[in-house]
Order: C-alpha cells, then sequence, then structure tokens
C-alpha cells in the first residue's frame, strides 16, 4: 500500500473517531474498527443497568433451561452404560470383563477426539439451533438403538458412534454462551450449564436403579435394554423442542426457522449485542470464517496446552470410575439395586462442592487455587481408599469411595472457566475449549485402562498410577498460576502496573475505561494498520491481565 493510500486510512479512522467517540447527548460512545474488514462499529451506551439485568434475567429463562437438559441428556447417554453392566444379561450375552468394558470406553473417547473440533468449526459457520439440535436427535437416535445390539462389534460400533456425535456438544454450548454473556457472567452460567451434567450423574442411577427393578423382561427386553431405549428415545423428542426454542443470536433472537415470532424486541436484541460488544470488542470479529489458520494459531500458544496437560491427567480418575462406579460399589456387597441407587449419593455431593467452589473462586486469588484445592482433595481421596486394609467394612470402603467420587470432574469444569477468561480471542477461545473437551477424553482413553481384572477387587496397582497422576496435576496447576503472573509482570513492564481486584469489578473497570476511545479488533491485514494504531491517540493501551 502507498504512503498516501495509508494516509488516506489514517484520516478515514481519525476522522470517524473524532466524531464518535464525543456524544452530544451525554451518552458514553466506544468505536470498534474491524481489522480484517475496516468496517466501524458505533456503540452508544444509552440503556441503564437495570434494564440491562432485566434482559439478563430473561435470557437465562430461555438459553439456561434448554443447553442445561441437552447436557443433561448427552451424560445420561454418555454414563448409562455403567448402570447396564450392573444387569448379569449382559455381562453375560458379551462375555464381557474388564478388559473389553475398556476398549468400549476407549471407543467412545476415540470418537469425541476425531471429532471435536471438526464439529466445533461447524457450529460455528451454522446455526447453533440446527447443528446442536441435530447433535441432540443422532446421539439420542443411535443410543436408542443400543437396546438391539446383540454381539461384541455392534457393541463397540454404537459406542463409538455416541461418542463421535456428541463431539463438540460441550464446547459449541460454552462458545454459545459467550455470545449472549458478559465475561463477569460467564462463570455462574458456565456452572449452571455443567450443572446438568452433574445432575445427569446424580440421577442416573435412581433412574436405571427403578428400570431395572420394574422393566427387566417386561416386552422381552433385559433390563439393560430398556435403560438404553427409555433413556435415548427422551433425547429423540427433546431435540425437536430444543430446535424449536433455542435461540440464534441477538441478530436473530428466536430459532433458525422462526421469521416471525422473537424473545426480544429490536431494541432489545440491540441492547443485548452492544453490551456484549462493550465488554469484550473482540467479539465482534464473526467467528463464521474460523478456518485451519486460525487452528493453528490456536495450537501455536502455551495457555492452551497449560490447561489441556491439567485435564488430561486429571481427569484420567474420572475416567477410569466412571465405567466401575456401581460395579464397584456391588463387589462391596451390595444388590444390583442398592449398587445403582448408592452411586449417586457422591453425585450429589459433587454438585454441593462445584457450587461452592464456583461462588468462591470469585474471591479466592488466585484463580487457580480452587482447582488445586479439588485435585488436593482428589489426591487425599485416592490415598485413602488405596491404603484401606482388605478387611475394611463395606460401609467404610463405601464413604471412601464418595470421598473420592465428590471430587473427580469438578478440577476439570474449574479448569474450563479458568481458560476462558484467560483467552481473548473469540475464535481462539472457541478452539481452546474444544482442545480441553479433546484433553478430557485423551485422558478418558488413558484412564480408561487403569483398572485391570488382575488388580480386582481392591485395584492398588490402578489407584497408585492415579494417585501419581494427580501429584502430577496438582504441580501443573502452581506452575500455571506462576506462569500467569510471570505474563502479567511483563505486560506491568510495558503498559504500566493494573490492580486486580475481584473478577466482576475488573471486567466491569475495564468496560467503563473502554468507552469513550477507539478499539481495533480482528487479525492484522498490514503493517500499515499497526503504526496507524500506534499514532492514534485515541487507541488504549492494552489493560487486559492474565487471571491466575
Amino acid at each position: 500500500m502507498t504512503s498516501q493510500g495509508s494516509s488516506e486510512i489514517k484520516q478515514e479512522h481519525a476522522a470517524v473517531a473524532d466524531s464518535v467517540n464525543s456524544s452530544d447527548d451525554g451518552f458514553q460512545v466506544l468505536t470498534i474498527i474491524n481489522r480484517e474488514t475496516r468496517e466501524t462499529i458505533v456503540i452508544k451506551k444509552d440503556w441503564t443497568d437495570a434494564e440491562e439485568q432485566r434482559l439478563v434475567r430473561k435470557l437465562d429463562f430461555i438459553i439456561t433451561p434448554l443447553i442445561f437438559f441437552g447436557f443433561f441428556l448427552l451424560q445420561l447417554d454418555r454414563g448409562n452404560i455403567a448402570n447396564a453392566y450392573t444387569d448379569v444379561n449382559l455381562i453375560n450375552m458379551l462375555e464381557l470383563n474388564n478388559y473389553r468394558i475398556n476398549i468400549a470406553s476407549a471407543l467412545f473417547s476415540l470418537g469425541i477426539v476425531i471429532f471435536e473440533i471438526p464439529f466445533n468449526v461447524a457450529l460455528q459457520r451454522v446455526s447453533p439451533s440446527v447443528f446442536l439440535s441435530f447433535q441432540i436427535f443422532a446421539w439420542s437416535l443411535v443410543a436408542t438403538l443400543q437396546s438391539q445390539f446383540t454381539n461384541l462389534a455392534g457393541f463397540y460400533v454404537t459406542r463409538f458412534l455416541v461418542g463421535a456425535l456428541e463431539a463438540g456438544y460441550i464446547p459449541g454450548c460454552l462458545y454459545f454462551l459467550s455470545t449472549w454473556y458478559k465475561r463477569s457472567e460467564l462463570g455462574l452460567r458456565h456452572t449452571l450449564f455443567f450443572y446438568g451434567n452433574l445432575t445427569a450423574s446424580a440421577t442416573s442411577g435412581l433412574i436405571a436403579a427403578g428400570i431395572l427393578r420394574d422393566l427387566s423382561g417386561v416386552g422381552g427386553m433385559s433390563g439393560w435394554q430398556w435403560i438404553f431405549f427409555v433413556e435415548g428415545i427422551v433425547g429423540v423428542g427433546f431435540s425437536f423442542i430444543f430446535f424449536a426454542f433455542l435461540p440464534d443470536s441477538a441478530a436473530h433472537p428466536a430459532a433458525f426457522w422462526n421469521k416471525r415470532w422473537f424473545y426480544f424486541t429490536k431494541e432489545e436484541a440491540r441492547i443485548l449485542r452492544d453490551r456484549i460488544y462493550v465488554d469484550d470488542p473482540a467479539k465482534s470479529v464473526s467467528t463464521r470464517t474460523t478456518n485451519h489458520k486460525d487452528v493453528w494459531e490456536t495450537f501455536k500458544k502455551p495457555i492452551p496446552w497449560l490447561h489441556v496437560l491439567i485435564t488430561i491427567s486429571s481427569m484420567q480418575t474420572t475416567a477410569a470410575l466412571s465405567s466401575y462406579i456401581p460395579l464397584i460399589i456391588r463387589s462391596m456387597g451390595f444388590g444390583v439395586f442398592e449398587s445403582n441407587a448408592r452411586s449417586s449419593i457422591p453425585q450429589w455431593c459433587s454438585m454441593v462442592l462445584i457450587l461452592l467452589l464456583s461462588i468462591s473462586s470469585k474471591h479466592i486469588k488466585p484463580r487457580g487455587g480452587s482447582i488445586a484445592f479439588v485435585l488436593i482433595w482428589q489426591l487425599a481421596a485416592q490415598i485413602a481408599l488405596r491404603e484401606l486394609p482388605a478387611s475394611a467394612s463395606p460401609t467404610a470402603r463405601f464413604t471412601a469411595l464418595c470421598f473420592l467420587v465428590t471430587a473427580v470432574a469438578n478440577g476439570h469444569i474449574l479448569n474450563t472457566s479458568w481458560l476462558s477468561v484467560n483467552i481473548k480471542s473469540p475464535r481462539e477461545r472457541s478452539i481452546a475449549l474444544a482442545m480441553l473437551i479433546m484433553a478430557a477424553n485423551i485422558g478418558g482413553i488413558c484412564g480408561g485402562q487403569i483398572l485391570r481384572d488382575n488388580d480386582r477387587p481392591l485395584y492398588r496397582k490402578g489407584f497408585l498410577a492415579l494417585i501419581i497422576l494427580d501429584v502430577f496435576s496438582v504441580l501443573l496447576v502452581f506452575f500455571t498460576i506462576w506462569y500467569y503472573h510471570n505474563l502479567n509482570r511483563k505486560l506491568e513492564k510495558l503498559h504500566g502496573k493494573e490492580e486486580l481486584v475481584d473478577e466482576e469489578e475488573e471486567k466491569e473497570a475495564e468496560t467503563v475505561e473502554s468507552l469513550h476511545e477507539t478499539v481495533y479488533v480482528g487479525f492484522n491485514t498490514s503493517e500499515v494498520m499497526d503504526k496507524e494504531e500506534e499514532e492514534n491517540t485515541f487507541v488504549r493501551k492494552p489493560k487486559y491481565r492474565y487471571i491466575p
């Protein structure tokens, strides 16, 4: 580009900034200039905080129940295999042992790993209500058809397909939430979303216990077949409800197919969109152009990989236990009905723990301290369970197992939120979250092989391996906390010190300071734009700080 062209662009953007950063009517104004498209978005904050909060509450009642129940069904169809294993008819038909169970678990996780990022990119290119609804319908249909397999090959194929079709739903919903909520609001919404998973884990044992007791033999089907059929067919039906009611975006606040009836007026939709851009101008960049270059740029950065390693190592305990909890409880001497019912107890405890941690994590500094606490709890429970003598009573062993299961997976939930607040670009955030879910399932592939037949029933060798992994996870968390502090020190040398206060106050302060300014977003398209930003007095110095 010629120097004359550079001067014209510079003068054009400076004129825009001069005209919009001062408002005659007294409203605060933010100008966002997209480096990629050269488009300028001018946002005037002409709404009150009370209006905004009223719209957020309305949004909560529309979006949260839908994605919550979708996650509930995902976990139900993912985890009901553990309950089906307590039916002796299934064990005998497939001649199942730990080796075959572990193979099925690995195939399920492999399906997720293969399709996680491709499905996540696909979701950003099409309507969320269309893609997520299709996923719910597809995995629920396969989950229902699991009731009809008659051999080991059919068992393996359906487990792989359920995993593959569930891929992308979790990071897709996390990305979808980020398009509607401010950064300070996402922590609670992430927790509510993951509560769908936890609620399913807590109730699946009770549901399966009732099905195994009341439906075994009805219609010529065994109890394990009824578990798959009943829980799968509910998901098929819900996929149509999800498609009918999930709104696409603030630009189209209704389902994809709905062109007449909208949840919000045009003015309300504008406020919902603009408040997100004021909070995080980078979200104004379209993610529909996400491609392999964005994936590669995310892969090259160290931050996602630190969180990936934390998840891979810490989630192996979750993976090792997920298929075996009812079986382990049954090996303690409890019956089929009681084993499935008891498996729900630690899940309810886990729900209470994650709620307390989500609330307290906003006030605990560093943020990674909450994750370290959970992983140290998990480590201590592993040691206690392993060191119990073989003569310990069933009650003692069950209590130790409850303490362990209460902590597992909570570290991953908190780690997801921790990663999300430390990735600034929306494109990179969606890819990084997909990487994290892939990591959880890579941990699932590895962790699913730890508990072996030759180590039954106390699994002392298996628990020793998990203890070593937990130690590694704790050390990784402390290293990541140090790494974020180190990055902040470098930013302070460049741009001056920024005090880290309560997260919500910090984000609100950044939002207020961003008004009356010009902000550039998107990837650089030329050196001219870089020089222009340096010379433009309206461009703010970076105030972004990492959350350790």
